[in-house]
């Protein structure tokens, strides 16, 4: 039997796709009634032309998205931009919520 080795490169591809696929692991449906049932409510201010999340996903990554929410004033520091969004802790929306969210807001492009 003549064993075949997999060129490296195609190894790597392989390994970015799977990785990629995995990001975003939550249920956008979800995230949606998540982001629609906040309180304080997401749509109060991000719905209006100063604070829009319209395209959340296509300007920030899953990992970004998600430190917008757990963590806002440093992401509003690293991006240059000023607010007084609230925190998100685990203690206010778990990380299962968290990850639903993320989902949805990926899909804001």
């Amino acid at each position: 039997m003549k064993r075949r080795l997999v060129p490296f490169p195609v190894v790597l591809a392989i390994l970015a796709v799977g990785s990629a696929a995995t990001a975003i692991a939550g249920e956008p449906g979800a995230g949606k009634a998540v982001y629609e049932g906040a309180k304080p409510a997401c749509k109060g201010c991000h719905t209006d032309v100063k604070n829009p999340l319209t395209r959340a996903g296509a300007e920030n990554t899953p990992e970004e998205l998600a430190a917008w929410i757990r963590t806002p004033r440093e992401m509003m520091a690293k991006k240059g931009k000023t607010g007084t969004m609230p925190s998100y802790p685990a203690a206010r929306i778990s990380d299962a919520d968290l990850e639903n969210l993320v989902a949805y807001m990926a899909t804001l492009k």
